[in-house]
């Protein structure tokens, strides 16, 4: 029978899973690499190291699961998106990986924003701009390291660039590569026309030929298979985004189903069968499955918010979580005269605006700032949902990862705020599942992602929301809007 071989690349963290093809979980195991940071707002990894560390958790993997690298029938990614991981002609690393999180370029972000570039990309890429698309990436290399942009032959993402190094054969996955912001999303292409805008023409001579998610990028060679432990002429495939791998093991092929994920990042994502009309600049891309579409937004405005209090004033003392659960559920009803901004990483409604907690008075507690703290982030994650559900009214449940869904407490928050039904998925290791999903689909054990994912079904729990408590929420994310929008007044004043 074999098994499937699921890696999921983060920003430092890399993770591998063993699955058999019907979904089960052999093992986990994982590698913490370094991230670098030579100048502030620098994210990168040195991509040898990065190489080195997947060839380690994989070898790692197969230890734990006392499985042999000849009964691995596939291997396939799940990635962040974003960043930019360029060789050379050589095929060497033409510099230091940069990882999603960068934000070197912000200041040209906010100059190419103000000359109105945004408003000319975006009915073509389907993308705002971010400091960290490769298409902004590569303009601050022409600017600051042109020797290093000069040396590019392929633009690459980071499972792009571990297929290349398994494979020796390059390619661009076609999830992650549709939000470079060098893609078209009407014709399903790279665009000279884009690249012409952000000043970086020569990147048209420098891209990789578009692969699927479940497509054969080709088998691991005798050199790379001497290092990472699986043999000769084990199968690659393209892989996922890691936010069309959550969808994807979430069990999302349409648009009534929502994938939320609530961690580092709160995320909205919908699949839908063509391009939605809106107003709103979301975030756009070609999904796994032929002739589909996903449209995401998010902001770090997440959990990651929670576990900053932990390590600042609990010690990192992670069974304090039970407790935290218990004065969330005690307050849930009572009156809520705190407002905390999710801000410490990043805000989703003005750039300027810090985290903050809004009405301390000398008799409250440190369970009323634990309850600010967990009804913040939710109101946070609400505008990315509010808009979803806007774009797309066919919406009729949402499908939750991250690791807020260990909390119950706060997941009927969730669904009584969203006032839908709110299904938990259980799955610890999500994107090392998606991307064996790729494997298995690309292997033939599955027609296609539809058949796969009919097969192989997430375990859920379901929260149905209350009506009385729906009102009583919503009413606090009517008085959270009020106090962020007047702060971000305030701090535009002082300005």
């Amino acid at each position: 029978m074999g098994y499937f071989l699921g890696v999921d690349i983060g920003g430092t963290v890399i993770k591998a899973g063993l699955y058999r093809a019907n979904g089960d979980e052999v093992a986990v195991a994982e590698c913490d690499g370094e991230a670098l940071a030579v100048q502030p707002g620098f994210s990168e990894r040195e991509m040898e190291a990065l190489w080195q560390d997947l060839c380690s958790t994989i070898r790692q993997v197969l230890s734990l699961a006392s499985v042999a690298g000849e009964q691995v029938r596939g291997i396939s990614f799940s990635s962040h998106g974003k960043g930019l991981y360029a060789i050379d002609k050589q095929g060497k690393p033409v510099r230091n990986g940069i990882v999603s999180s960068d934000t070197r370029a912000s200041a040209m972000v906010t100059d190419l924003q103000r000359q109105g570039v945004e408003e000319m990309v975006y009915p073509r890429s389907l993308q705002p701009i971010w400091s960290s698309h490769p298409a902004v990436l590569l303009r601050w290399l022409k600017q600051h390291e042109p020797a290093q942009y000069a040396a590019i032959d392929y633009v690459l993402m980071a499972h792009d660039y571990l297929r290349f190094r398994l494979t020796g054969e390059v390619a661009a996955e076609i999830t992650n590569i549709s939000g470079s912001n060098l893609f078209n999303q009407q014709n399903g292409g790279y665009d000279p026309q884009l690249m012409a805008v952000f000043g970086i023409d020569e990147v048209a001579d420098k891209t990789a030929p578009l692969l699927g998610s479940a497509e054969l990028a080709g088998r691991v060679t005798a050199t790379a298979a001497a290092q990472c432990g699986l043999p000769a002429g084990t199968a690659v495939y393209g892989g996922l985004f890691d936010v069309v791998g959550a969808a994807l093991c979430s069990g999302v092929v349409d648009d009534r189903t929502l994938s939320a994920v609530a961690g580092t990042w709160s995320i909205a994502t919908c699949v839908t069968e063509s391009v939605l009309p809106s107003t709103h600049p979301f975030a756009w891309g070609r999904y796994c499955m032929a002739d589909r579409y996903f449209v995401h937004e998010g902001s770090p405005t997440s959990a990651a918010n929670l576990a900053w209090f932990l390590r600042q004033f609990c010690n990192n003392d992670h069974q304090r979580y039970a407790q935290f659960n218990r004065w969330v559920a005690e307050r849930s009803e009572r009156p809520s005269d705190i407002v905390f901004l999710p801000y410490l990483y990043g805000s989703n409604l003005n750039s300027n605006l810090p985290g903050a907690l809004i009405g301390l008075s000398g008799h409250h507690e440190m369970a009323d700032i634990v309850h600010a703290i967990y009804q913040g982030i939710l109101f946070s994650h609400l505008i990315h949902q509010d808009r979803m559900v806007a774009l797309n009214p066919r919406v009729e449940r949402i499908r939750m990862t991250g690791g807020p869904t260990q909390s119950a407490v706060w997941m009927q928050m969730f669904a009584n705020a969203g006032n839908l039904p709110l299904e938990v998925v259980d799955i610890q290791q999500s994107g090392c599942r998606a991307a064996a999903i790729c494997a298995a689909v690309g292997a033939g054990e599955y027609a296609n992602f539809t058949e796969a994912v009919q097969v192989i079904q997430p375990e859920l729990h379901t929260y149905f929301p209350d009506a009385a408590a729906n009102r009583r929420l919503r009413d606090r994310f009517t008085g959270y809007l009020e106090i962020a929008q007047a702060l971000s007044e305030v701090n535009n004043a002082s300005h």
